[in-house]
């Protein structure tokens, strides 16, 4: 099965959609949604209201299929991210927020963030080109290449090991919601060896 990177910028090129730098207020941090790990057991007693809010300095007001932010969380319309849990079939959460205009209006109801748990070790290690600290994770990467033996049985999406904050998205993820109309995607190749 073919892969790609998930770019959680967004269409960069497109200053119509919302994007944020801010990070959620309320139930969960970015930290949780971009490490990994299973965020019902970081609340066992359920996660309070979340709030994502959108900067005056960004002044984009198209509602897209997918919000961009630089904190590389998956925070997808509704609509999207069925699409998404209906056909990655893996554990992989979902944590409701409203979306704030920059003067703390609501601008939206309709999104949710994703987690997908886990991580999959599938770097090719020998060809990428990356410094990992004590513990093996990367700090910086001048060239990622995956190992085709370990994304043979892999989910359609996840993300990478030693880096949670990067997402594989399946061709057949990526082209479902392309074909679907959704907007703000923007998935690029990955070398395969």
């Amino acid at each position: 099965m073919k892969y790609f990177l998930f770019n959680t910028l967004g269409d960069t090129s497109n200053d119509g959609y919302c994007f944020t730098s801010d990070t959620p207020e309320g139930g969960v941090d970015s930290w949780d949604l971009i490490a990994g790990y299973r965020i019902a057991d970081e609340y066992p007693n359920g996660i309070e209201k979340t709030v994502l809010r959108l900067e005056e300095e960004y002044p984009g007001l198209v509602l897209a299929s997918y919000i961009g932010n630089a904190d590389r969380m998956l925070a997808f319309r509704n609509d999207a991210a069925k699409v998404i849990i209906d056909i990655n079939q893996n554990e992989t959460e979902i944590i409701p927020f409203t979306l704030l205009d920059y003067k703390g209006k609501v601008r939206s109801e309709d999104y949710v963030f994703i987690n997908p748990v886990g991580a999959v070790d599938c770097l090719n290690w020998k060809k990428s080109i990356c410094t990992r600290d004590n513990e093996g994770n990367i700090e910086i990467y001048e060239k990622l290449v995956f190992a085709r033996e370990s994304l043979e049985h892999t989910p359609h999406l996840f993300r990478i090991r030693f880096n949670s904050s990067l997402y594989l998205f399946s061709e057949l993820l990526a082209n479902t919601l392309l074909s679907k109309g959704h907007t703000n995607l923007i998935f690029n190749d990955i070398e395969v060896t």
